[in-house]
């Protein structure tokens, strides 16, 4: 750490407000905003070199600095196999100092995989960006410099899925920094990291359709479905449980910063699409401290970082509520139909998933055991919603699981036509912080999926007849670690 850095820090003893820091930050006076480019772009190609050039730098600073890489890694978690408490006593010594209670501050406030308010998600990571591209900015002595974002989501087949090659040489006098070998074989070695997937599992559709930030019910907001989809896909088809597939190591990567640089676009170009965050509730005041370039102590409220006009960048290119890439639109957004959910059917135990296909049974409630169709609304007014939670793991699976709604027949096979979408464990690992390894509840852990039409075509197509009940069967997307013990702990169908 340089020593203006070290007395900014040490005179900042209380945390100066994210408001009055940015109204004496240069970022806030631009006449126009930063703008975060496309990785592909000419400008982001540009922007990936000073990227690079600082994260360099960065591994080279010492752990107890926090312009270094290691403090920003473990501002999102630290190594998962030792505590917080552990690491800042190795680090600091056994004498508390301004920097080790900085640290006790500032690691480990990644919340929303470890129990805590699942809304977190998007503005505490928007925060950890935009700090990182601060320091980054500093450290490369580039002020014009502008975090690029992985656009994993293209349409173009040569970047849709596709690790860009910059991450992919070792040995690059530029772009080494940027490399890491812990990474699935598909990433490195270029091919697309859905390639052996059930589905698209880089679609994105049914989150950026969604009317509501929050959940709604039985159906995923806009964060959640973000969250726990394209976001924990990407993870765990990019990285093994010790990187990016795993919440105690992913930030170790370069590639998690333009990871969520991507996820911090969908969420602005939702909003350009006419959606709308919270209001209100008790979680967007929510503080948390990080560390600027200066080594300021700066306090953020959730709801300071939920416009990217007001903290002074904006995007190339943005999504349509379609998922495909456009101008704004404000069409297209989709509401529940109905803020109560009822349960029609539920499995009668939870799912032990592992190498196999594992199937569960649906059986229909008592309340609901006269309906002709089960898990279809006779009225039409309300839609069916395939409903799995209480997600668990001992250790990241690593792989996708892919579910399928057949009728319960045992000799029905799967299909195409049959197909629900994907889960992943990327938040249900039990994690640590500070309390033991099993001391923190796990995260919201559940998905929804609109299986209406589904349920439809299967009954106009005979594949289901009107009295038979339904089974949910689960088929890894590849070979999971073995150690995992992913556990599903309830399925159900829902109306809402």
């Amino acid at each position: 750490m340089t020593s203006l850095s070290r007395r900014n820090f040490v005179r900042g003893v209380a945390a100066m407000p994210f408001a009055l820091w940015l109204s004496r930050n240069a970022q806030a006076q631009t006449p126009t905003p930063f703008v975060r480019y496309d990785i592909n772009s000419p400008m982001g190609q540009a922007m990936l070199q000073i990227y690079a050039d600082a994260v360099q730098k960065m591994k080279l600073r010492g752990s107890q600095d926090p312009l270094s890489w290691m403090w920003q890694w473990y501002t999102h978690f630290v190594d998962g196999t030792t505590t917080k408490a552990n690491e800042i006593a190795r680090i600091f010594g056994p004498d508390a100092t301004p920097l080790s209670a900085l640290a006790g501050e500032t690691w480990n406030t990644c919340q929303s995989h470890s129990g805590q308010n699942a809304s977190h998600f998007l503005p505490w990571h928007r925060m950890f960006v935009f700090f990182l591209e601060g320091i980054v900015r500093a450290v490369a002595e580039r002020p014009d410099f502008t975090l690029p974002y992985w656009n994993y989501t293209s349409y173009d087949p040569a970047q849709r899925g596709v690790l860009p090659q910059q991450f992919r040489l070792l040995n690059d006098p530029v772009f080494g920094s940027l490399y890491r070998a812990d990474r699935t074989t598909l990433a490195k070695t270029g091919q697309p990291i859905h390639k052996n997937q059930a589905g698209d599992a880089m679609d994105i559709s049914v989150a950026m359709a969604r009317a509501n930030y929050n959940t709604v019910g039985s159906v995923q907001g806009f964060c959640r479905a973000i969250d726990s989809g394209i976001h924990g896909r990407i993870h765990v088809l990019v990285g093994t449980s010790k990187n990016m597939g795993a919440v105690p190591y992913a930030a170790r990567d370069p590639l998690f910063w333009v990871h969520h640089s991507n996820i911090d676009r969908l969420w602005a170009s939702w909003n350009r699409n006419g959606a709308s965050n919270p209001t209100t509730g008790t979680w967007l005041n929510t503080e948390f401290v990080f560390v600027d370039a200066l080594g300021q102590r700066v306090s953020c409220k959730l709801k300071d970082f939920f416009s990217t006009d007001v903290l002074g960048y904006t995007y190339d290119k943005f999504v349509s509520p379609t998922g495909t890439e456009s101008a704004a639109q404000t069409t297209g957004l989709i509401a529940p139909a109905s803020a109560v959910a009822e349960r029609v059917a539920k499995a009668v135990a939870s799912a032990e998933l592992g190498d196999k296909p594992v199937r569960a049974t649906l059986a229909p409630v008592a309340a609901r055991a006269d309906k002709a169709v089960l898990g279809l609304d006779p009225t039409r007014r309300r839609r069916t919603y395939l409903v799995v939670k209480d997600l668990h793991a001992w250790a990241q699976p690593e792989v996708l699981y892919h579910l399928y709604l057949t009728p319960s027949r045992a000799t029905v096979g799967l299909s195409q036509n049959m197909y629900v979408g994907n889960i992943n464990f990327f938040d249900a690992e039990f994690h640590d912080h500070g309390h033991g390894k099993a001391g923190d509840a796990l995260g919201e852990n559940f998905y929804s999926f609109d299986v209406t039409d589904l349920l439809r075509r299967m009954l106009d197509g005979g594949t289901v007849n009107a009295g038979e009940s339904l089974a949910v069967t689960f088929v890894p997307g590849g070979r999971p670690n073995q150690n995992a013990k992913p556990l599903v702990g309830s399925i159900e169908l829902v109306w809402q």
